[in-house]
């Protein structure tokens, strides 16, 4: 495969990462108003990992838990996921998710605790089985939470469904994973319907699937498993269609693959690096003023809230502002922005987060 046609592809890619998204995120998006699994109440509780390695100093690791609670067959449903993706080594970085959605007959509702606001949304019409299984090959079964539940796999997929119920999903390329796994199963209890009920935020109805995928207020995904599905759907089709394998891809091409799976990690630290040079410096100023412990903590909390966001860095409080600790933290500041300075060059011109590993490390 020749290196323009690669790029074609790529370029290609761009334009219909959003719809690949835009389908794969929705566990419950067919057939709503039908029975869906073969129980009529239940919750499942998750645990949720994953992980891998886009350098050889830069790795990713995901970990958090999940809870599915349905009722009515699953024509009702809460899904709500809380887990953290954590970037280590050259690139430190933390992207909390959290994952709220109810799903009834005839609407869903996606809970952004950002904005605090919730997203109301038509369902489409349709069979959920075959959506939800749609170019899957049934494997055997597997024993999950001590329920015998049977395996699909499919391009980059594998799931252990229960009477349709999903005990297992997961998601993996190129070395990548992402994976929820039931460790808790309680079936035919009593629900309650005060235990699936959203949190009290505006709510704003969006035509989803009458909306443009070019749409302004459509994002990419941040999940790193809707990346790793994205991508992954995208690279088995165009292997399709050239009668290819993965086999077939040189380490350029897996390279350009793999700087895909991380570019939202890259944005955020193109976004942040700058950021944080100009704190720091602007901290440096106000801490050559500083007469006491006090007024140095103030000169450093935006610097240390900064770090702390983005890659779970905290530097601790000044405790004491005395002639020689000034000295040190303030040498520490200059050192620290005399290095970062001098990578910017190379950080504003970097395009991926390979060339910004090389940056950084």
């Amino acid at each position: 495969m020749g290196k323009r046609k690669w790029m074609l592809y790529l370029k290609r890619c761009k334009h219909v990462f959003l719809f690949f998204y835009l389908s794969s995120t929705m566990l419950f998006s067919a057939g709503l108003g039908e029975k869906k699994f073969d129980v009529e109440t239940g919750m499942v509780r998750f645990e949720i990992s994953g992980g891998g390695h886009f350098t050889d100093d830069i790795n990713i690791s995901i970990k958090g838990e999940g809870l599915l609670r349905f009722r009515d067959w699953g024509v009702e449903a809460l899904v709500e996921e809380n887990y953290e993706e954590r970037t280590v080594g050259a690139v430190k970085n933390i992207n909390k998710i959290h994952i709220y959605e109810k799903f009834e007959k005839k609407q869903r509702f996606d809970v952004d605790f950002e904005t605090e606001k919730i997203l109301e949304r038509p369902m489409p019409k349709g069979n959920f089985k075959e959506y939800y299984l749609k170019d899957m090959e049934k494997k055997g079964q597997e024993t999950i939470a001590g329920y015998t539940c049977d395996i699909w796999e499919g391009k980059g997929v594998r799931k252990c469904l229960y009477k349709g119920i999903p005990l297992l999903v997961e998601n993996y390329l190129l070395g990548f994973y992402y994976q929820k796994k039931a460790v808790d199963v309680k079936l035919n209890i009593t629900a309650s319907p005060d235990k699936c009920t959203l949190p009290d935020f505006p709510v704003e109805k969006f035509a989803f699937f009458k909306t443009s995928i070019k749409t302004k207020s459509i994002k990419p995904p941040k999940e790193f498993s809707q990346v790793i599905l994205s991508v992954s759907k995208e690279m088995y089709k165009h292997l399709e269609e050239n009668q290819l394998t993965e086999d077939d891809l040189n380490e350029h091409q897996k390279r350009i693959l793999i700087d895909k799976l991380g570019q939202n990690i890259f944005e955020a630290q193109k976004k942040f690096l700058p950021k944080l040079l100009e704190s720091m410096k602007t901290a440096r100023a106000c801490l050559q003023q500083a007469e006491t412990t006090d007024e140095a903590n103030v000169c450093i909390a935006e610097v240390i809230a900064l770090k702390k966001r983005i890659s779970g860095d905290a530097d601790n409080e000044i405790d004491s502002w005395d002639e020689e600790n000034s000295t040190k933290v303030l040498d520490s500041f200059d050192d620290n922005i005399v290095l970062l300075e001098s990578k910017m060059k190379c950080i504003r011109a970097s395009k991926t987060i390979s060339d910004l590993s090389v940056c950084v490390k």
